[in-house]
Parts: structure tokens; sequence; C-alpha cells
């Protein structure tokens, strides 16, 4: 099994409450800093949606695939990546990610979630959420409550699992699980409002709308005319309706089930109950920085280097692949580090998407490749990078 993370980001900020210690290259950071500790070959690509920071996309630069998209919206981009993991023909027994980039990890939280995958019986994992069903719920009455009761919480590794109502966009699946539900998944964001909500619901077999709310919210730019607002509300009623009837025909060998680990292991960054109870995340924070720090750091160590004669060769020229490599973007354990950048000093010589850097400079080996090479710009070291 490999777990592949599908990050997808756009560079523009929003006017949610964020907590003090907010900011998307600490997120980009903290994810970085847990895939230190997966123990399975781990493959990144970064889905960004318009332009980028040079400070994060430094970062992804060395850390993994980048694919720059023009979606414009959060539904947009969430569509596009569902397809990619079948398109990319990756096995179905392979764990997928998909991130958003407004999250803080925990160190340890994508190695609890690879350890929770090995569960044959559950299909959807997510590392963020409170929701409960209710004891009391239905399959058309959904009752979903946030205390701490909870059912179906196997203890894996020491990390308690529980089953969870909803969660957001950033949740993880097997990909065969994926391929079998990419459909419904692509379809539920058009019914408006939270479909990420909707999403959970439906895949569980859960009525996801009662009556009073298949019409929809009020959207926060009316439409002009009194036919416009009629025909959205007619259309948001059929869709809304049709979900319903998806979502309680469902068969129970098709009816899903999402667990969360107990208390999070990650959270949205965002004021109010999204941040979730149960952890430090100032310390953790600061945790990620102090990574981010020693990173910095390691990194101005002097080196020996030894300088190929003139005219040599380099290893793997032949392929244009570096020896040791496996796939552009594939973190491997138990491999030499190699550096991610932390800033954006070094941006504009960045590889191509899904090249390393490594492979950059050991193609450009010529004549004259002993000259002395401008002092390296600070970087963060990641340990598992084949």
């Amino acid at each position: 099994m490999n777990l592949r993370i599908l990050y997808r980001s756009v560079g523009s900020e929003n006017a949610k409450n964020r907590p003090a210690f907010y900011s998307k290259q600490l997120a980009l950071a903290s994810l970085l800093r847990a895939v230190e500790q997966v123990e399975i070959p781990t493959t990144i690509v970064f889905v960004n949606d318009g332009p980028m920071p040079a400070d994060r996309l430094s970062m992804m630069a060395d850390a993994g695939e980048i694919i720059p998209v023009t979606c414009g919206s959060n539904r947009a981009s969430y569509r596009h990546v569902l397809r990619m993991p079948r398109l990319r023909r990756w096995a179905a027994d392979d764990l997928v990610w998909l991130a958003e980039d407004d999250y803080l990890y925990t160190e340890n939280s994508l190695s609890a979630l690879v350890s929770a995958a090995a569960l044959p019986s559950i299909e959807y994992f997510t590392l963020y959420g409170t929701s409960r069903l209710s004891p009391t719920s239905t399959r058309r009455r959904p009752q979903i409550t946030d205390d701490a009761v909870h059912e179906h919480a196997p203890l894996i590794e020491g990390v308690a699992w529980a089953r969870t109502a909803t969660t957001t966009s950033t949740f993880g699946l097997r990909v065969g699980t994926l391929v079998e539900d990419e459909l419904l998944l692509r379809s539920i964001p058009f019914v408006g409002g939270a479909f990420d909500r909707a999403t959970c619901l439906t895949l569980q077999g859960f009525q996801p709308f009662r009556l009073p709310e298949l019409g929809g919210e009020p959207p926060k730019v009316q439409p002009a005319t009194a036919a416009a607002r009629m025909a959205r509300r007619a259309a948001l009623t059929g869709l809304r309706a049709t979900l319903n009837a998806v979502a309680l025909a469902r068969p129970e060998r098709r009816r899903r089930t999402l667990l969360v680990p107990v208390p999070s292991l990650a959270t949205h960054m965002e004021l109010g109950p999204a941040l979730v109870t149960g952890h430090d995340w100032p310390a953790e924070a600061d945790g990620v920085r102090a990574w981010m720090a020693s990173r910095n750091a390691s990194s101005t160590e002097p080196t020996t280097k030894q300088t190929a004669p003139a005219g040599a060769r380099p290893a793997g020229a032949a392929s244009g692949i570096p020896a040791g490599t496996a796939e552009p973007g594939v973190l491997v354990s138990g491999t030499s580090p190699r550096a991610v950048s932390a800033s954006g000093a070094a941006t504009s010589a960045a590889p191509a998407a899904g090249r390393s850097s490594a492979a950059s400079t050991n193609q450009s080996s010529a004549p004259g490749a002993g000259a002395t090479p401008p002092p390296a710009a600070p970087v963060l070291r990641r340990p598992f990078v084949a």
C-alpha cells in the first residue's frame, strides 16, 4: 500500500476568523512534518489553483509534484482531484488523503491514519471531526450530536477511533472505494450549501436533507429577478430530493463507515467550533515552527562536496533520472535526506512539477562543474526521499 496525498491549495486568503498561529505555510509544514513519520512510500501531489506565494511554492517543489490548475472555486478543484486516482491508475489498495490547505496536523497524524487503514471493513477516514450519530438516528432522520458518546471505537496502536457523522472535504479512502463512489462524490457538490455534510451522510446511507431544507439556503447574492430566484429554488429542490432518494436506496453493502480519531489529530484553523477541543493547538503550531527552524539550521552546516572531473557524465544521465529515484514525488523510508526550501529565495529556479531539484542538479553537471556555486538559501530537510 502507498499513501497518495492530493493537496489542494490556493494562494489567496478568505475572511474566515483565524487563530493567531494560522498561516498556510504553517499548515503545509505540519503536513510535511507528519509525512516524515509515515513508514510506507508516500506521494504528494500539489494541485494549485492559481498563483502561489513563493515561500509555499518552494516547499512544494521539493516535496512532490506540482500541478497548476485554473478551477476558480473550491467545488471545481475538489471535483478535479477526485478524478486523478482513476486517471493515474493508482492501485486499488493505495490510500488517498484528500487535503485542503488550512489544516494543522499533529506529528503522528498521518502514521495513525495509515495504521487505521489496515482495517478492511472501514472505507472512509478523517483526522478531524467531533460530530456523532445519536443512537436514536434512523436513515430518514439522522440525529447528529457533538457529545462524547460514540460507537465503534477500536484502539489501533494506542489511538482510539470512533464513527463520525460528518467531516469536511479533507478525508481519506482507498483508491478502489473512490473509484466506486466517484460519480456520487463528484455530483454531490452541486446541491449547494455545506456539500461536505451532505456527502458524508449520503455515503453512510442517511437522508442528508429534511423537507424544509430542500429549497436551499438564501444565497449571499440574490438572483436579480423573481423568476431567477424561483428557478434556483426549483433546481435545488430537485437535486436535493434526488440525493435523498439515492441515500435511502443505498444497499447495506454500499453503506460506508467514516472513522475519526478521538481526540482529533488535525484541526481546521478557524476559530469557534471548527477548532476542535482536546488538544493544545497553539503549542502544536509552536512545534511545527521549531521543526521548520531545525531544518533551516541543519541546512547551514558546512558539508564536504566532491567535484566531478571536467567532462564527467553524472550517474543516471542516460535515463535522465538520478540513480535511486523511484518515481517523481515519492517519499521512501530509509533513504538519504533532501532539502525542502522554507523561503522563496530560490523559487525562480524551482524544477518542473514532479522533478526533484537533485535531478536538475545532476543533469546540469558538465565541464566547468567545479566552479563555486552561489550560497544556498536556508532549507527544510525531509528524511524520506528517493
